[in-house]
């Protein structure tokens, strides 16, 4: 006859695996696409968007390492402001057991995405729309309910980080320093079931969305929305978080160009005997998404390389760090000023396994710092990634002598010359803070 302990053991052995992890893991996704003839936000459109190409969404990753409860969430939007993303954090930490999550919302940076959300009198119709406090209301509720869905029903799993570069996707646009080349750099999160099987997958990558020009009247999640789908098929629920890409645009190669005319053409000839239909979209704009779909398919591919080369593991170290301040916003070189007396802001570091350091920029950061910023970290033992209009989304952050220049980053850095200089600095001190962490 057994003993007790004997007895115990074997009831240990016989439970679920699930029961010794330790790190619990929600995803969830909901849909933030405006209504039909809404505006949209960033090139200043003088119409409202006549249709939908793909959905907008709100994605949320819930991560419980039994001490500390996070969310990083990806929204496809030009920017959420401070105000907004404050309103999204009170709705959740209203919900039972959520009172003391951490939570991250970064935008993509559409330029396809919706608009009506700055009540800023004269700027904000230009950059976004007439305001419209439904369709705040709309982007904040649906954002809302995709992360307190990802924090109801977690899941045991296991995490990995790893590290790679999509070369040639991207170029730099900015008038100082001149000549500069972009970083990169890829950073990827693997989420997986404790089984090793696919959950989702959060990557990091700094460039602009704007794939898809002015004349583009459907709301899309730009180049973003087909990385997406292209890394989801075999890796589970796929989030986008942007990087220093304030001077960052979208590369397309000369082969490039020549297979998407090519695909235009066939397009044109399979469709030419059809009629005109309400919406249809014109050559050039099928062109822009084919654009949209062969840089979203190349980041994809390297994703997939990166995702093959992590091992996850059932338990994860996380520490984070958060400096809140305000600034006087001051006019840019061409007089625009936010009529703000003063504005507040954050910036928030997440360092995972004591490595891993991700900091989260409250606007738009030239690429020239994320490349001092990387080497801070390497002098300071720690992987250091952007992640871009994390939080809020008040503009560029630029050098002092790309200040007073006619670009289009001078045009709506609303903290000055020296602005960036400053979070620089507030962001160094954050990491050295944690260096023994």
């Amino acid at each position: 006859m057994l003993g007790k302990f004997a007895l115990s053991s074997i009831a240990f052995l016989m439970m679920p695996i699930w029961v010794m992890a330790s790190l619990m893991v929600g995803i969830s996704k909901e849909e933030i696409t405006p209504p039909i003839d809404s505006p949209s936000a960033g090139y200043a459109r003088n119409t409202n968007m006549i249709g939908v190409h793909d959905p907008l969404w709100a994605m949320a990753l819930f991560i419980d390492n039994e001490e500390k409860q996070i969310v990083l969430c990806s929204v496809d939007h030009l920017g959420f402001n401070y105000e907004m993303t404050q309103k999204v954090i009170e709705e959740v930490h209203s919900e039972e057991g959520l009172s003391n999550c951490e939570i991250y919302i970064a935008s993509s940076h559409t330029h396809s995405g919706g608009g009506g959300y700055l009540n800023i009198p004269g700027l904000g119709e230009y950059l976004a729309g007439p305001y419209d406090p439904a369709l705040v209301e709309l982007y904040v509720k649906q954002t809302a309910k995709a992360i307190i869905q990802a924090c109801k029903k977690p899941i045991p799993a296991k995490i990995g980080i790893g590290y790679g570069k999509a070369e040639d996707l991207s170029q730099y646009r900015g008038t100082w320093p001149v000549g500069a080349t972009p970083l990169s750099d890829v950073t990827v999160i693997k989420v997986t079931k404790i089984d090793d099987s696919p959950l989702a997958v959060l990557f990091n990558y700094p460039v602009h969305p704007t794939v898809l020009s002015s004349e583009n009247l459907l709301f899309s999640a730009d180049f973003v929305g087909y990385a997406r789908d292209y890394i989801s098929e075999e890796n589970g629920q796929t989030i986008y978080f942007n990087g220093a890409q304030g001077d960052i645009i979208p590369r397309i190669s000369e082969e490039e160009q020549c297979l998407i005319v090519s695909k235009a053409l066939a397009e044109i000839t399979q469709n030419i005997f059809t009629s005109l239909k309400k919406n249809e979209q014109t050559t050039d704009e099928k062109q822009e998404y084919l654009h949209c779909d062969t840089l979203g398919k190349s980041l994809a591919e390297t994703v997939q390389k990166i995702l093959h080369s992590i091992n996850t593991k059932e338990s994860m170290h996380i520490q984070t760090d958060k400096h809140v301040y305000s600034f006087k916003p001051q006019p840019t070189p061409f007089g625009l000023t936010l009529p703000i007396e003063e504005y507040q802001s954050e910036i928030n570091l997440l360092v995972f396994d004591h490595i891993h350091a991700f900091v989260t920029i409250p606007g738009e950061l030239s690429c020239f710092y994320d490349q001092r910023l990387k080497k801070l970290g390497d002098t300071l033992g720690c992987q250091v990634s952007i992640f871009g209009l994390v939080n809020d989304a008040h503009g560029y952050m630029i050098p002092p002598k790309a200040f007073n220049t006619s670009s289009t980053e001078a045009h709506f850095s609303f903290g000055g010359e020296h602005y960036a200089e400053l979070v620089e600095q507030k962001v160094s001190a954050l990491l050295e803070a944690n260096k023994a962490l």
